[in-house]
């Protein structure tokens, strides 16, 4: 393998691509070194353009940048990924020196370009296209020459630049030579990225490892080629590109590149992938191979039939969102971005207050999905102890721990394999939880504990929070890239006292539940309608729902009127049962069915001559405010014996 070009392998050449850049940013870009301000950092909405285009090959680099990170942690770097506008995109640290990290500039989001930044590492990385250490002084700006940073560009495929992993500290010795380890390790952690990315793109081919040494094919090897099924090449490794040699081969049968024929090369594999010996034809050059048989697609999730298709047609779903919606401007602008990102492999988070209806929408998008015949999976992250969730989660083989199922259990990842996994209070799921989650979401499989074999997963993830995750990022409570990978989409729900369509909602609860309940919809006063209109509502739709339906209860199907509403309604005092009730019930009965005490209503008749006395002894607004007609009032006054004072001074 040649070697590789910049790095204190070549001073000189460190030297001129630095003078170009530092005339660049005099001339050029009209900076002015003595600016102190740190390097610019995006806003959320801002990075979230740029880290989601690079959203899998950040999943591929993770493991990569962790092994860098683990080698010069104690030396006080921290590793950034930054995309090819010089934006960091994904970044470790020690989080104990968060402060240092953000004054510097090494953060997620950060901006490292030569037009803002003049001469640093990544800018020249980026423009350069090679591997360099930026030391000290030779950064261009003031407040970056106690940095000292090294980049290494990362490479696609198809030769272009996807990419940039870097490696910054903010104290180091004064001599570059002192980073010269360091360089090397980015390279190779940059060589990681680069191999596991190839892999995962031809993951499907045939891939042959190649190396000089055949001790070096388990451990490392000097480059990869990629076949089809009829033994084409199709693909080499950035690492044999940089050599050129084998640049022509594309399109090639292996037979004519190499002297081994494709026939062979499957005869290893299926025995197992022992070593092969083979030529360049070309340059006569022998080198090692190791088979890499092609990964097996996952066979579709069997149709749902068409009985299950009838049974929940997509336009179904898409209904119960607009239900759910109403009538309200912010929900359905929710129902829209929702059936926009449907079946698009997005993570969705629903943002909301406690009770606002987030489980209810999910639901809803799942029906509306093109997963709607597999499962939907709930799973409440708050209401799950912390010592259950991992294998509640993940599930567990047979004697994983004391106590456990014989057969073990399938966890709720696995369980919705095909469908959509809801995690409702995402927010308040433990760290440890949060890390292993993220492995399942980068990696699409999950391990249940005591097991060593990985279950391959596909779901829908849709998660839930009333919690602020950006404050509880910021205050190390929840995983920075954990964050960043479940809100491909946020959705905020209004809280009920800020929605437009109240009274909407108040009609369609009492047709809905009046028919479970009576087999039609129940009717409202419109002096009940009027307090829970004027109701700030803190428990959302769920508290309208349980209120709504237990008035339902009270009223026994008739009008649902003040006095079958719960004290909190009428703003902490309680209503009035109808006389009938009363005299029904007896005072203590009632006071129990109301759900409060009733000091003067010890029976029916205090309890009619308190309403009769409130409004002056107009038995017309009494009646009213009863919901009674003036008949049934005039009948219980006469049953009990009671006569108003204006007819007593005739």
């Amino acid at each position: 393998m040649p070697a590789e070009a910049g790095g204190p392998a070549g001073p000189g050449t460190d030297f001129s691509m630095i003078e170009r850049s530092r005339q660049r940013s005099f001339e050029l870009y009209r900076l002015d070194p003595g600016r102190g301000e740190p390097p610019r950092v995006l806003t959320t909405s801002a990075l979230k353009d740029h880290r989601e285009p690079m959203e899998r090959f950040m999943r591929i680099a993770r493991s990569g940048m962790e092994v860098l990170f683990g080698q010069i942690r104690e030396a006080g770097y921290v590793v950034l990924l930054t995309d090819t506008h010089g934006v960091a995109v994904d970044f470790i640290n020690n989080p104990l020196f968060d402060q240092d990290w953000r004054r510097a500039g090494l953060w997620l989001g950060s901006c490292w370009t030569e037009e803002k930044e003049g001469t640093c590492a990544v800018a020249l990385a980026n423009l350069e296209q090679r591997a360099i250490t930026v030391h000290h002084e030779e950064h261009f700006r003031a407040p970056n020459k106690k940095l000292t940073c090294s980049a290494v560009p990362i490479f696609g495929t198809d030769g272009r630049m996807l990419a940039v992993l870097d490696a910054s500290a903010i104290e180091s010795p004064d001599d570059k030579r002192s980073q010269h380890l360091v360089l090397q390790m980015v390279r190779s952690a940059a060589r990681m990225a680069e191999d596991a990315n190839f892999l995962h793109e031809f993951e499907h081919h045939h891939v042959l490892k190649l190396a000089r040494r055949r001790d070096f094919l388990e451990v490392s090897a000097d480059g990869m080629v990629a076949l089809d099924e009829a033994g084409r090449i199709v693909a080499i490794s950035q690492s044999l590109r940089e050599q050129g040699a084998l640049l022509p081969a594309l399109g090639h049968c292996i037979e004519e590149v190499f002297d081994l024929r494709f026939e062979q090369v499957m005869q290893a594999a299926h025995q197992g992938g022992y070593p092969l010996t083979m030529r360049h034809l070309a340059t006569g050059t022998q080198c090692f191979a190791l088979m890499r048989p092609p990964r097996r697609r996952p066979s579709a999730p069997a149709a749902p039939s068409a009985a299950a298709r009838r049974e929940v047609p997509p336009e179904a779903g898409a209904d119960a969102l607009q239900a759910i919606a109403g009538l309200d401007p912010q929900m359905q602008t929710n129902t829209r971005q929702a059936l926009r990102v449907l079946d698009k492999g997005l993570a969705i988070l629903l943002h909301g207050e406690s009770g606002s209806g987030k489980e209810a929408f999910a639901k809803a998008m799942h029906e509306a999905s093109a997963r709607r015949a597999q499962p939907f999976v709930a799973v409440n992250c708050a209401a799950i102890p912390e010592t259950l969730i991992e294998s509640e989660l993940f599930g567990y083989r047979e004697g994983a721990f004391t106590g456990a199922r014989s057969k073990g259990a399938r966890g709720k990842i696995a369980q919705a394999h095909g469908g959509t996994l809801f995690l409702d209070e995402i927010g308040d799921m433990p760290q440890a939880m949060q890390t292993r989650l993220l492995r399942v979401l980068a990696e699409r499989e999950v391990t249940p504990l005591g097991s060593e074999q990985p279950i391959a997963v596909d779901v829908q993830l849709i998660c839930a929070t009333h919690r602020d995750l950006r404050e509880m990022v910021a205050q190390g409570q929840f995983r920075l890239d954990l964050y960043y990978r479940l809100n491909s989409v946020t959705l905020e729900l209004p809280a009920l006292r800020d929605r437009t369509d109240k009274n909407a909602l108040i009609d369609s609860l009492l047709r809905e539940d009046g028919r479970q309940l009576y087999g039609r919809a129940v009717a409202i006063t419109a002096a009940a309608r009027d307090l829970l209109l004027r109701h700030d509502w803190p428990g959302n739709i769920r508290q309208l729902k349980n209120v709504l339906r237990t008035a339902m209860a009270l009223s026994g199907g008739e009008p649902v009127s003040p006095e079958h509403l719960p004290a909190e309604i009428h703003g902490g005092q309680p209503p009035m049962l109808p006389p009938e009730r009363m005299l029904s019930l007896g005072g203590a009965q009632a006071a129990a069915a109301q759900g409060a005490p009733m000091q003067e209503a010890q029976d029916g008749r205090t309890a009619l001559l308190q309403v009769l006395k409130e409004h002056r002894w107009n038995v017309t607004e009494a009646a009213r405010s009863l919901g009674l007609s003036r008949a049934t009032v005039y009948r219980h006054m006469q049953k009990w014996e009671i006569v108003s004072p204006n007819r007593l001074s005739d």
